[in-house]
């Protein structure tokens, strides 16, 4: 059975399997929306099995965040993969293998243009002023710093 990770990589479309668009897209039951984890989870199935997983990772993310824009949901798109990625490092050791960590080991670039997006996240979030999205976004945050992901990912 050929996963969605594996559909993706056969046709280099990995910026709409982070995102979750056309068939990567994984339906959250209760809100509708993307369900970013399945996606993870998926990508870790077929990853595992492999010795370059981490390469294959780093180049799968990498086209995906060259194409991440400054937008809300662009932003909030990449917040969530980033989550998911420390999550799921706890629980496939794989994901960490030689020390790999997919933002600490990202080229300089890379850690820019993640900062820059989560910088903007960040202030959309505050001058919107929206309770939810606030609430929502100091969860994320504090979730991400729990599961070992970087305190500082808006001043990489």
């Amino acid at each position: 059975m050929t996963t969605n990770f594996e559909t993706a990589l056969n046709k280099n479309e990995f910026p709409d399997y982070f995102r979750g668009n056309g068939e990567y897209f994984t339906r959250d039951p209760d809100w509708g929306t993307q369900l970013h984890i399945i996606n993870w989870q998926g990508l870790c199935g077929y990853l595992k099995t492999l010795d370059n997983s981490t390469e294959i990772l780093k180049g799968a993310f990498s086209a995906y965040l060259n194409s991440v824009e400054l937008t809300k949901n662009d932003a909030n798109d990449l917040l969530e993969n980033i989550g998911c990625y420390y999550y799921l490092r706890n629980k496939h050791p794989f994901l960490s293998k030689h020390g790999f960590d997919l933002v600490r080991n990202a080229a300089d670039s890379e850690k820019q243009k993640i900062s820059l997006v989560m910088a903007f996240l960040r202030k959309t979030v505050v001058t919107d002023n929206n309770p939810q999205d606030i609430e929502l976004y100091n969860r994320r945050m504090s979730k991400l710093i729990d599961d070992g992901g970087p305190a500082n990912i808006d001043n990489l």
